[in-house]
């Protein structure tokens, strides 16, 4: 089989466009048919929650169950000290529960809110924040739910003396982590990157087929031929005398037969009278 150039190159990109069409169009078709019905998409809104969701970004919504409300979980509640008409935050405390924070209290070098006597551990803080602005000592009743944002320094909650717990039935949704959401995501970038590569493949392979066209077209450099000289052909009057331009008379030839006049002196034939 004849090799072209850029042949492989060209196969190459093509099956990287098609593959990259196809994880688009895998992962926006997903995103359609998925959540479950259950789920809600949104949006969330403002910095109260950063680092954990920040302005902007996508989340999941489900209904709260009678009592499934957890300490951890991030809800959607219609809260006193907001303008909003639900705001995002976490629980830290439910019923019966005591929370407490001061903030001349180390626990391994980290300051810690103290939940029922046991120093809390919130990963979903970045270690260099305080977990609270204020002082406080609280024990939940029960039904209610103790909320505070991720972004402690720049955020309201029930820490507040003038705010405190909130009840229950306040809290409209759960936040949860629906794993299609990142994978969405990534599949997403991972689809760009894999069509953007294969058009890179494309074009290199269009140019080696241009190149190649051109070198095919150019005439090919060969051997000078040189003609060889023609014999040489007396010019019209040269030999002078009368006559020039005809041609001279041959003298004929004698037979085997004739006899020959001898020559003399002088170059004289004598013939015989």
């Amino acid at each position: 089989m004849e090799h072209r150039p850029g042949r492989r190159r060209g196969i190459a990109a093509i099956v990287l466009l098609v593959l990259g069409a196809v994880i688009l169009g895998g992962v926006t078709v997903a995103k359609a048919v998925n959540p479950p019905s259950r789920y809600t998409e949104g949006k969330a809104v403002g910095w109260t929650m950063t680092p954990t969701y920040t302005n902007g970004e996508s989340i999941y919504l489900e209904p709260v169950a009678k009592g499934g409300l957890r300490r951890g979980d991030v809800v959607l509640a219609s809260v006193p000290w907001s303008l909003q008409k639900t705001q995002m935050n976490r629980v830290v405390a439910v019923g019966g529960d005591r929370i407490q924070y001061k903030p001349s209290s180390k626990v391994a070098g980290q300051y810690r809110l103290v939940l029922n006597g046991t120093p809390l551990d919130e990963p979903y803080l970045e270690q260099w924040k305080n977990p609270s602005a204020v002082a406080f000592n609280v024990k939940v009743p029960k039904g209610y739910v103790f909320l505070m944002a991720d972004n402690r320094m720049n955020s309201d909650g029930s820490q507040y003396a003038n705010n405190g717990p909130v009840p229950a039935d306040k809290v409209t949704a759960k936040v949860v982590a629906y794993p299609m959401a990142k994978l969405a995501v990534w599949g997403q970038l991972a689809g760009a990157l894999v069509l953007l590569l294969g058009a890179v493949l494309a074009g290199v392979a269009r140019r080696a087929r241009g190149r190649a066209g051109r070198t095919a077209a150019a005439p090919a450099a060969g051997p000078a031929v040189i003609p060889a000289p023609a014999a040489a052909q007396p010019e019209p009057g040269e030999g002078g005398g009368e006559g020039a331009g005809e041609q001279a008379p041959v003298a004929a030839q004698p037979g085997p037969g004739d006899a020959q006049a001898p020559v003399g002196p002088g170059g004289r034939a004598d013939v015989p009278s």
